[in-house]
């Protein structure tokens, strides 16, 4: 058996987000945001993206909350609410030394075209 090996293209690929789980870094507590593929060739790889729980309006997680629930958030909600939605993700290659790996960069409503896959 012969394998030809290439790389995963950053570019943005429809997903669901498949778990949140709140963690502690240098910074303070984030959540890891836990993307799995729904179509072409990665389906059913997953990657993972973090955000602050930034309670603004103007922050990252607001975009992402809205987003993801196609909708403005409520001034209270769970995150557990957002569980299995669709959205589609930016996906990007990052270089860290020698160490190879892709993140989550950006959400972009599901309704929108999806341009790589």
């Amino acid at each position: 058996m012969n394998i030809k090996f290439k790389d995963i293209k950053s570019g943005i690929y429809r997903a669901k987000i498949a778990s949140v789980k709140e963690e502690n870094g240098p910074y303070g507590m984030y959540l890891r945001f836990n993307f799995t593929i729904t179509q072409g060739e990665l389906k059913h790889w997953s990657f993972y993206g973090i955000v602050k729980p930034n309670p603004f309006r103007q922050s990252k997680f607001y975009r992402w909350m809205t987003i993801i629930m196609g909708k403005e958030p409520e001034d209270e909600f769970s995150v557990g609410e957002i569980i299995g939605k669709k959205c589609n993700i930016y996906l990007q290659k990052k270089t860290k030394g020698d160490k190879v790996y892709y993140s989550v960069k950006e959400l972009i409503p599901a309704d929108q075209l999806v341009l790589s896959n």
